[in-house]
């Protein structure tokens, strides 16, 4: 993936030459010094941002090959987001925003798994409350609620427990890791050391390639491979994003 700074200034490369397969019922967290990808990584998986080369197949289907209008409907019912910006829709309350997906695919059930995923999330109480009222850390539940009430194949999660505190923030990994079963998969970028070390893989990035590959390892042990990266991670040119 690369990206133009302007005329005559050279493309500055982000994620580079990465080959990756998710496994159903799989949890993969992807971790990395500042700059090395992370994020563009997520979205270009996520087909929230369209690689400028290469190919990204989720269940089957070639996301670049569906239409703007096919491929809206593709992540409706088939893939979840968690965003580190909530992205909630401020006129609804939080049940309408869970149940939002359900009801734009016209499930008869969309209000009762928004009520099951709330009470998952230990927000039965703000229901009926919108975004705005409440604080940053109820509003990533709900966006994680989103989540658990879809009928997602895949959940991409962006710093999922950025604005949470520790007992939240545990509980919402919990949730995540048990997303993470049967036909479901969840893929996680963080900062979090301890929380990457919860998952069945992690990948660390360094200049947008992965450095190292962990499995089911110690937060001491991706802490170490992140610590690698890091220290062998070379400068960059502005305007490289994580």
């Amino acid at each position: 993936m690369t990206f133009s700074t302007g005329r005559g200034v050279p493309s500055i490369t982000v994620v580079d030459d990465i080959s990756l397969t998710v496994k159903r019922g799989e949890f993969v967290a992807i971790v990395g010094p500042s700059g090395s990808g992370k994020s563009t990584l997520l979205y270009c998986l996520s087909s929230l941002q369209k690689p400028t080369s290469g190919r990204v197949n989720i269940v089957g289907t070639d996301v670049e090959s569906l239409r703007r209008g096919a491929l809206a409907r593709f992540r409706r019912d088939r893939i979840g987001f968690v965003f580190q910006q909530f992205n909630l829709v401020p006129s609804l309350d939080a049940r309408e925003n869970v149940a939002l997906a359900g009801r734009l695919a016209r499930r008869s059930d969309a209000r009762r798994r928004a009520d099951e995923a709330l009470e998952a999330v230990g927000l039965t109480d703000r229901a009926h409350h919108r975004p705005g009222t409440l604080s940053g850390g109820q509003q990533q539940r709900v966006a994680v609620a989103r989540a658990l009430a879809s009928d997602a194949d895949i959940v991409f999660a962006d710093e999922p427990t950025g604005s949470l505190d520790g007992a939240s923030g545990t509980r919402v990994l919990e949730l995540l890791r048990s997303l993470a079963a049967g036909r479901r998969s969840v893929v996680m970028v963080t900062h979090d050391l301890d929380a990457a070390s919860r998952a069945d893989r992690v990948l660390v990035l360094r200049d947008g390639r992965i450095h190292t590959e962990l499995t089911s390892p110690t937060s001491a042990e991706v802490f170490a491979a992140t610590e690698a990266a890091t220290s062998e991670t070379t400068p960059q040119p502005s305007g490289a994003h994580s």
